[in-house]
């Protein structure tokens, strides 16, 4: 299947991804207040955090080893049954180790079933093969996989999220929406390899896994721990806050590193004839990247008032503050998911991106303990946002030069210009309208049209011609 063909699939799921939160949160966020999101979003993280380490490297180690095995289905029923044999001993040790952790973290603020139900996101992590299918670019089983999960997954949040007191059943809802993904996944995979420990050898894979392993504890530090670190130096209220602001200005995030799944299989095989590949590639990786991120980052900063009181209700309005904070995610996040997993995992330079994540857990730590007693949420932001650029920027330093050079670093500065329409169409729509919803949707509307034509007619952007070439074929 074509990398168009793959991306289309996995961009469904994506949007499935935006959708969904955009449909449960703000439902969720009016019955239990940010002290209620907040309570539930710590043991949550805190076992998103173990989870992680459970998966040893896993998802990023396992798309590369089933996508070498090139279709031979013995090597990747091998290579899938030692994963999995890995898997479920990291899992068991990462799930023992959480539950003790969480005696000393919260001792008094969870009950053991609450415990028991985060720590299900642990133990049943060895289930998540979505690297197999990724490996094997079968994006279009993985959306459909996404969509019966997250059908159920509604049922357990409509039916037992009523009261403010419900913040038990709102954990459970969280837990499935991974756990359902975990069992499915391992269903269809027994339909397609046979599982066996004859032949099997973990020590060849400990070695690259020990690399992303370390990238992924350094990663999931300041990406994961924010919100337990939050917990711990403020208050359940911050943490509501700043969940509602990170759900805002990472709603869009999954469109962007979609491409970087689908671009793995194949940036494999283009990295393996030499460094420089072919640029072709990554350089309309980068310009799609850019052309998306950009204006994504100026209207969640424009439109944070809106966008709050419409995604969380106005017991949120609040976190509008952090959301202008983290409104430059999309960018710093994109490139360095292009950067790390497009080209540095690919041509196997796992240790620069230990590197480059170690540096940003030093910072990481220093900016939350530093900001977050004095300016709560907004310190959190700020502690997030200066190690994602910290960390995407060294992350492009390791890049080989030629590639380096080779992409279109002016397409930024286009992209720029062309959201600068955004400010006088917000400005003007909130200065004559009073409705919030009118506002935002009016604004989505004219600032994306004004972008599409600056950079159509403007700066003559191929991806936006692209686009425009599909739309005439498919009116006539």
């Amino acid at each position: 299947m074509s990398i168009k063909k793959n991306y289309s699939f996995n961009l469904l799921n994506s949007l499935l991804n935006i959708i969904f939160p955009i449909i449960t949160f703000p439902y969720a966020a009016r019955i239990l207040s940010p002290e209620g999101i907040g309570e539930v979003q710590f043991i949550f993280s805190f076992a998103q955090y173990f989870s992680i380490l459970a998966a040893f490297g896993m998802p990023i180690y396992g798309v590369k080893a089933i996508a070498s095995a090139k279709g031979n289905s013995s090597e990747e029923s091998r290579v899938a049954s030692t994963l999995i044999l890995l898997s479920i001993i990291t899992a068991t040790i990462a799930f023992a180790i959480f539950f003790v952790s969480v005696q000393f973290v919260a001792p008094s603020k969870n009950s053991f079933a609450t415990n028991l139900i985060a720590g299900l996101l642990i133990l049943f992590g060895f289930l998540n093969v979505d690297w197999f299918f990724s490996g094997r670019q079968e994006f279009k089983l993985i959306a459909l996989r996404s969509f019966i999960v997250k059908l159920f997954s509604l049922s357990i949040l409509f039916f037992f999220v009523k009261e403010p007191e419900d913040t038990f059943p709102y954990l459970l809802f969280l837990v499935f929406l991974y756990v359902g993904n975990y069992i499915l996944n391992f269903t269809f995979l027994m339909k397609r390899i046979k599982l066996s420990l004859k032949d099997i050898s973990i020590k060849p894979h400990l070695k690259p896994l020990t690399l992303i392993f370390s990238m992924a504890v350094a990663t999931t530090i300041y990406t994961t721990l924010d919100v337990v670190i939050l917990g711990l130096l403020s208050n359940e209220r911050q943490v509501g806050l700043y969940t509602a602001a990170v759900k805002l200005s990472k709603v869009s995030l999954p469109i962007l590193t979609s491409l970087g799944l689908v671009v793995i299989p194949k940036a494999t095989q283009i990295l393996a004839s030499g460094p420089n590949g072919n640029n072709k590639l990554f350089s309309k990786s980068f310009s799609f990247i850019v052309l998306l991120a950009v204006p994504m980052c100026a209207g969640i900063y424009l439109l944070a008032p809106e966008s709050v009181i419409l995604f969380s209700g106005i017991e949120f309005i609040e976190a509008a503050e952090v959301v202008k904070v983290l409104s430059l995610l999309p960018l710093l996040i994109g490139i360095g998911h292009f950067a790390s997993f497009q080209i540095l995992v690919p041509l196997n330079k796992n240790a620069a991106i230990s590197i480059s994540t170690f540096v940003g857990v030093i910072l990481f730590l220093l900016a939350t303990f530093l900001l977050i007693p004095k300016f709560g949420s907004t310190g959190a932001a700020v502690a997030t946002v200066s190690t994602e650029l910290v960390v995407s920027g060294i992350y492009l330093l390791f890049i080989p030069k030629e590639l380096r050079l080779h992409l279109p670093w002016k397409k930024i500065p286009y992209a720029i210009a062309s959201c600068l329409l955004f400010i006088p169409i917000v400005l003007s729509l909130r200065a004559n309208l009073n409705s919030e919803l009118i506002i935002f949707l009016s604004s989505v509307c004219l600032c994306l049209a004004s972008y599409l034509a600056v950079q159509h007619f403007l700066f003559k952007e191929g991806l936006v011609k692209e686009v425009f070439a599909f739309l005439k074929s498919r009116g006539r």
